[in-house]
């Protein structure tokens, strides 16, 4: 543990492993860990589950959730979704609250056995008051929408400031939106704005596109059309198309950027290829757009879908 703290991986491997064939949990664990994260070693998630699981086998509560987790996500060799449903079971009735989020995650979605929103309920409420941000949040959405729990905006909002204090980003998210309409809580422009730049740097497209309405709107925070563009550029770059059509509109405008109705056209190109329709940009778009302009575009668009999740530039 001493050479595993101090980051000796090679150190902490040669000396862990003995014990971990010995049957030591303590080892066991360690050297799935330093398999799963590649720390000294080539990344070998087949190898770190092989060492998770003889510590499963011995009813090691972290080791079944661990192993639950490659078994859900980490495709590995025999992985599929009974299996993670089964480890995150064992681990859940011995109180671990990271496996009783996971359970509950699969019997909301009906993933790896049935779907039963009232036993994800309560595994969330479980976990959730165990201090867990995930469940916290889950169980925030269940009161929200009134499933497996009776709709109760208060309580929806309870939690999800709660998740959100300990930084759960969809939930900081979800708490903006509440205080921003004044939904189960007091209104509070300000606050709302706070709790969507917490997710916006998370990565959040939503709370990005939020937050940039904010920044244009002057909603609780002053008006920047700059620091609005900026957000709207973040989540069209992650697909979010209602932030790709704005920050073509923008373009369009000169507003917060400078005047490119080829990057006007790119983005609201990828809106609509999104679901999002703006006839009346692209009304006031047709004039302007030149042969050049148009081929530019239709290049780049072939660059973002042969990108997949990639991203676009607008020169």
């Amino acid at each position: 543990m001493e050479a595993y703290r101090a980051q000796h991986y090679e150190e902490a491997l040669r000396l862990a492993r003995p014990l971990a064939e010995k049957g030591e949990v303590a080892a066991q664990l360690m050297l799935g860990s330093i398999y799963n994260n590649g720390e000294g070693v080539a990344p070998d998630r087949d190898e770190a589950a092989r060492w998770f699981g003889m510590a499963a086998e011995r009813g090691d509560a972290s080791a079944q959730y661990a192993l639950g987790l490659l078994m859900e996500y980490g495709r590995i060799d025999g992985a599929n979704g009974e299996a993670a449903r089964k480890l995150f079971q064992q681990a859940a009735d011995q109180g671990h609250a990271g496996a009783q989020t996971e359970l509950g995650m699969m019997f909301t979605a009906g993933h790896g056995g049935p779907r039963d929103i009232e036993t994800a309920a309560t595994l969330f409420e479980r976990a959730a008051k165990s201090g867990h941000a995930d469940a916290q949040y889950n169980l925030g959405t269940l009161f929200a929408t009134g499933r497996g729990k009776p709709q109760n905006l208060g309580e929806a909002a309870r939690y999800f400031r709660l998740a959100a204090d300990q930084g759960q980003p969809e939930a900081s998210y979800q708490l903006g939106l509440m205080l921003q309409d004044g939904v189960g809580m007091p209104k509070s422009a300000a606050e709302a704005a706070r709790r969507f730049t917490v997710a916006a740097e998370s990565g959040v497209p939503e709370a990005q596109t939020a937050l940039a309405f904010a920044y244009l709107d002057g909603a609780g925070v002053k008006r920047n059309d700059t620091l609005a563009a900026k957000w709207f550029t973040e989540a069209a770059m992650r697909g979010e198309p209602l932030a790709q059509d704005r920050l073509a509109r923008l373009y369009f405008l000169g507003q917060g950027v400078a005047r490119d109705v080829a990057a006007a056209l790119l983005w609201l190109t990828l809106a609509e290829k999104g679901g999002y329709q703006d006839e009346t940009l692209r009304s006031a778009l047709e004039p302007e757009i030149t042969s050049e302009i148009r081929a530019r575009v239709d290049e780049q668009i072939a660059k973002w879908d042969s990108a997949g999740d990639g991203a676009a530039t607008a020169d």
